[in-house]
């Protein structure tokens, strides 16, 4: 029983992983910016790039704090009604985050006195995971477009996602290869920090191993 809530807990500490990433490219304004150069967003729309910048930060403030998008009327009801769903959602993963979070450290805290087979079984988990979530990814891939659309069939149960580039800033602005380049940052980032926390678990384990036979 105590095998099955380490592999559990192992699971959840890869999916913490996975939202801290989508959260920090999702509000990094520096991310959007360089993205908008890359996609040469700024010659294909009619604002300059003080709006776009202002848009970019009204656009993240919304998702972190209660404002409203209002920034010079840009955005489109149905605009509105989109990104409304899309907090609720960003909203619902910063609540699963920090949830996680509490549940990760109770496991550690009482099961502190079995820490060795506790980290062997998250460095298991987190590295078969890995292994599934690399897999996954690698056939989203293939076909970006349409798992894009699944994704948005899914977890939205309006049409409001589908906006038009001629009447929408945010489409404008954002592009699927938009979403294309953060999804890869979010996969590597993901990746990186879960060979770091697999790394440290060999550590620890490997220290403890040399403290027992000493």
């Amino acid at each position: 029983m105590k095998k099955t809530i380490y592999y559990l807990c192992g699971g959840l500490i890869f999916f913490l992983i996975l939202l801290t990433s989508i959260e920090f490219y999702s509000l990094n304004s520096f991310f959007y910016f360089s993205q908008y150069d890359k996609n040469n967003v700024y010659q294909n729309i009619t604002y300059s790039k003080e709006d776009v910048k202002n848009i970019t930060y009204n656009l993240i403030d919304y998702l972190k704090y209660d404002v409203d998008l209002d920034y010079k009327h840009v955005f489109s009801e149905k605009e509105k009604r989109h990104m409304k769903d899309v907090k609720y959602i960003f909203q619902k993963g910063i609540w699963i985050k920090k949830l996680s979070i509490i549940i990760i450290c109770i496991i550690i805290y009482t099961n502190r006195k079995d820490m060795n087979n506790m980290l062997k079984c998250f460095t298991k988990s987190i590295l078969t995971i890995c292994v599934i979530f690399t897999l996954l990814c690698s056939i989203i891939s293939l076909n970006y477009y349409n798992y894009f659309t699944v994704f948005h069939k899914i977890f939205f149960n309006n049409d409001d996602w589908l906006l038009s580039p001629k009447e929408s800033i945010i489409i404008n602005l954002l592009p699927l290869e938009f979403f294309k380049s953060i999804s890869i940052y979010i996969f590597i980032t993901t990746m990186i920090v879960s060979c770091i926390v697999i790394f440290i678990n060999f550590f620890l384990i490997k220290r403890k191993k040399l403290e027992l036979e000493l």
